[in-house]
């Protein structure tokens, strides 16, 4: 834990701790764009990045990155320069969403003061190509991840305390160095001619990298993801997607699917029984992909009979605290075990997500009140 009172237990790159910011850790994160999204953060936020941030040693601020241009203000601003320490979550509602710009913003604001931070994202997402580099975690955020995304998120906050946390600065400032030391050498001198050959060298791969990442991100057209209108309506679809044969990773490889311009035009029409059907022609397709690469396709390991008795043995929600225990003694398994089984029917739809005895999900659009 920091102590302002030791000069020596500073991070380099802290910044000068005025009264009130010594203990602050700033937490920057989307805000949601409708209700159910803004209660899905406030549970992640108070579930896991809260208390790992109190257990780490710092007192947590947070003032959620709105879904508006222009939501920077001068405390978020005053936040990020004088805080010993910042958490940045580029995470979506989903794994599928693209960073928050505002969250961008601020850590590139965290970033030029080359101050310490730490980054967290979901399993699988594409980062842009400037964060791609960095040290990030990278967790599922489903209910059995909870504890492994608290105790990676303190880890990381120890080790940006001790001056661990990447400083894209750093780079400016030694590009800064060679052109100073080739402009102070003389015209015929060799080292400056191997002086200017390093700078032209990294001119030449940053660019290169730049713009290889710049034709990844930029210009991409919508996804299935995208044209799947609400959480409700694409909840209907996974089930049918299982009962095809599909399973998670291939569903993901669905929602990632870009159609032509053309298709996009005709998807947007789309109803319930029209979605099915390309779903069914897309799963046929993945799976003559996957047969002809040689790619076996995983196995859920998840039985059929043991999973509708997990879901009978399930009582309405919200569930107690250790219902997966009770019954994992009733049909023989481990806790772990249930907890995959509870997973799975959460994905499919027969129940919802729930922390702490709250559920998280829509319904029409609104979001689920839980009967405390």
């Amino acid at each position: 834990m920091l102590d302002s009172n030791d000069a020596n237990s500073k991070p380099e790159g802290a910044p000068i701790h005025t009264s009130g910011h010594d203990r602050h850790c700033f937490i920057v994160m989307p805000f949601g764009r409708d209700p159910s999204e803004q209660k899905w953060f406030r549970g992640w936020y108070e579930v896991v990045i809260r208390p790992a941030v109190i257990e780490a040693g710092y007192d947590p601020k947070l003032a959620a990155a709105e879904e508006q241009p222009g939501a920077i203000n001068d405390e978020i601003r005053t936040h990020l320069a004088l805080d010993p320490m910042v958490v940045v979550d580029l995470g979506g509602a989903e794994p599928e969403d693209e960073p928050n710009p505002n969250v961008m913003y601020e850590l590139g604001i965290r970033h030029a003061l080359g101050l310490p931070l730490v980054i967290m994202a979901w399993k699988g997402q594409r980062l842009p190509f400037d964060v791609s580099n960095q040290r990030v975690i990278t967790e599922d955020r489903d209910l059995v991840d909870l504890e492994s995304n608290k105790k990676k998120l303190i880890t990381f906050i120890h080790a940006a305390q001790q001056g661990k946390y990447y400083r894209p600065m750093d780079a400016v400032g030694r590009l800064a160095t060679i052109q100073a030391a080739s402009e102070s050498l003389g015209e015929d001198s060799l080292l400056r001619a191997l002086v200017q050959e390093i700078h032209d060298l990294r001119t030449t791969v940053v660019q290169s990298a730049t713009y290889r990442g710049s034709r990844k991100s930029h210009g991409s057209a919508p996804t299935i993801k995208k044209l799947i209108r609400g959480k409700v309506f694409r909840r209907d679809l996974y089930p049918h997607f299982v009962s095809l044969g599909g399973d998670g990773s291939s569903w993901a490889r669905v929602l990632r699917t870009t159609p032509t311009s053309d298709e996009f035009e005709q998807m947007n029409t789309w109803g319930s029984d029209d979605w099915k059907d390309y779903i069914a022609i897309r799963w046929k397709e993945i799976s003559e992909e996957l047969a002809a690469s040689g790619i076996q396709r995983p196995p859920t390991g998840l039985d059929a009979e043991l999973l509708a008795a997990v879901k009978e043995l399930l009582p309405p929600q919200p569930w107690p605290s250790g219902v997966h225990k009770e019954v994992a003694e009733k049909v023989g398994l481990t806790n772990g075990q249930v907890a995959k089984y509870i997973k799975e029917l959460i994905r499919r739809g027969d129940f919802v997500e729930q922390v702490d005895g709250e559920l998280f999900t829509t319904e029409a659009g609104q979001p689920i009140t839980s009967a405390m």
